[in-house]
Formats: C-alpha cells, structure tokens, sequence
C-alpha cells in the first residue's frame, strides 16, 4: 500500500483548493453604457459586457419617480453583451439592477448608477471594478 508524504498531501491539497476556487469564479460585469457613477446626457442605449457568457434574467432601471419601463424580457440565450434601448429619460439619478445566470448555474444580482444632465456628455463604455455597486448571490 503506497503512502503519501506530507508533501504529496499538501499538494494534493493546494490543487483541490485551486480548482474549488476555479469551479465557483462567478459571472461578473467588466463595463457598461453608461459606466457607474457616469452624469450622461440622455442614453439611447444601455449597454453591458460580462466576463463570461451568462444569461440575463433581470433588469430594472429606477429613477427619482420610480421604476423606467425600458421593455425588458428575460434572455434565455447566453452572451457576453447585451443592448437595451432606452426610453427618453429626465434628468436625475437612475440606478439598474441586474440579475445574470452564468455557466455555472449560479444568479449574480448587482447594481450600477448613473445621472442624467441633458448639458452633460454622451455616454461612454466604463469598466466596473470589484467594489462597484452591490453584489449579491
């Protein structure tokens, strides 16, 4: 019967580690149109790219009197990027929540915001750093 050396167990160990961390890297979304903390002038478009393909299965966008109806359905095929048109918005501060499905079969729900100033810039793509908006399981 063959042994293992302590060695052997601690890599044995570190692999599986590795490859748990691996298997649960969850979807995450690299940059929006318009970016988090962006003032825009009015966006025709909300744009999102995600790191990995996942399914987008929820969507609102809410601003000072309430919930945009942007005609969202959820998506059953994955992608990596999704356009939604937007309806003409006033200014103010807006926030979109979004749920994904990745791979991997978990939802991930986070959010993003951005400000409305019809004197301000148009939107442009904006990469989202760990830490932006609320992540959730």
């Amino acid at each position: 019967m063959k042994r293992f050396t302590l060695l052997q167990g601690l890599a044995a160990a570190l692999l599986m580690l590795v490859m748990h961390s691996a298997a649960f890297a969850h979807s995450a979304m690299s940059s929006s149109v318009p970016g988090n903390g962006q003032t825009v002038s009015t966006p025709e478009m909300l744009m999102m790219h995600f790191n990995g393909n996942v399914r987008l299965v929820r969507l609102t966008v809410t601003g000072d009197s309430g919930v945009v109806d942007v005609g969202f359905v959820p998506v059953a095929e994955a992608n990596m990027m999704f356009h939604v048109p937007m309806p003409p918005l006033v200014a103010g501060a807006y926030r979109v929540n979004w749920t994904v499905i990745g791979e991997d079969g978990h939802s991930v729900s986070e959010d993003f915001r951005f400000t409305v100033d019809p004197n301000a810039p148009a939107a442009v793509m904006t990469e989202h750093g760990a830490g932006g908006g609320d992540h959730v399981h």
